[in-house]
């Protein structure tokens, strides 16, 4: 199963994250950004499973602006530089779409196995 972790909404969390790429390059699996126009952004740091039943998914919701200017994105692109992770990005529905936060992670999960992104867990 997959659980998301989110970190917060944009704000110190940033250097929370710097952290988790530099101290734990080995499980990072995939970083990706969800856009939604030029709304912010939703950052995913995907990790590997742990013992095959359980995927960490930490994540900025909603906290990653698109608009001039991007220091954030800035920030997360050198830190996945320096890690030699590749970021990947995907349009989706704005995440304000749903009813909840949980709603919309359900629909990025289906999203990110059917691209063969993240495993189907049990």
């Amino acid at each position: 199963m997959q659980k998301y972790i989110e970190l917060g909404r944009g704000y110190a969390e940033i250097f929370e994250l710097e952290q988790l790429i530099q101290y734990n390059k080995p499980r990072i699996d995939k970083a990706i950004l969800l856009t939604h126009g030029e709304t912010p952004a939703t950052f995913l740091l995907i990790m590997q499973p742990a013992r095959d039943h359980f995927q960490a998914v930490y994540t900025i919701y909603k906290g990653i602006s698109m608009s001039e200017p991007q220091k954030k994105l800035s920030l997360i692109k050198s830190w996945l530089k320096d890690a030699d992770i590749q970021l990947v990005t995907f349009d989706t529905k704005h995440p304000d779409e749903f009813y909840e936060p949980e709603q919309y992670y359900q629909y990025i999960t289906g999203i990110l196995r059917l691209n063969h992104l993240i495993p189907n867990m049990l």
